[in-house]
């Protein structure tokens, strides 16, 4: 069964991981407000998700527009895992940074939002790094558990 079914790499693990902590936001956010309930959880995954594409368009958007305006050629990003993996932390520190400031437990999924755009702004800018130090990693760990 495991020829079938390949091991998830970073990008994909950090855009599980920012689903499951939008939808966790969601889930307390509503459950604060409502009692016990599940029917948030979907507007936050979506809400951070959003927060997350918009974040890492702008990080690209500067980052073309500041490589334009030195004279380079715009950055055409192939495979995208900064901004993902930015997009990720940003999420969790944006969630974990609003659960510290609120006195009553509400706003998570603005916490994850602001996160998660703030994240994934920053991480789209060393995205032409990412990949190649990500790729170099798995080859030195390919034979380890």
């Amino acid at each position: 069964m495991k020829e079938f079914i390949p091991r998830p790499d970073a990008k994909e693990k950090s855009f599980h991981g920012l689903l499951v902590i939008g939808g966790l936001a969601g889930i307390i956010e509503g459950t604060a407000r409502y009692g016990f309930t599940l029917h948030t959880a979907f507007p936050g995954m979506l809400l951070t998700l959003l927060g997350a594409f918009l974040g890492g368009f702008t990080g690209f958007f500067l980052k073309d527009l500041f490589r334009t305006l030195r004279g380079m050629k715009p950055y055409r990003g192939v495979n995208n895992d900064g901004w993902l993996l930015g997009g990720f932390m940003g999420t969790l520190v944006g969630t974990i940074f609003q659960v510290a400031i609120s006195p009553d437990g509400t706003g998570l999924i603005i916490g994850s939002m602001i996160g998660a755009y703030i994240g994934a702004a920053c991480g789209a800018m060393p995205d032409e790094f990412v990949t190649p130090i990500l790729s170099r990693m798995e080859e030195r760990s390919s034979g380890r558990p």
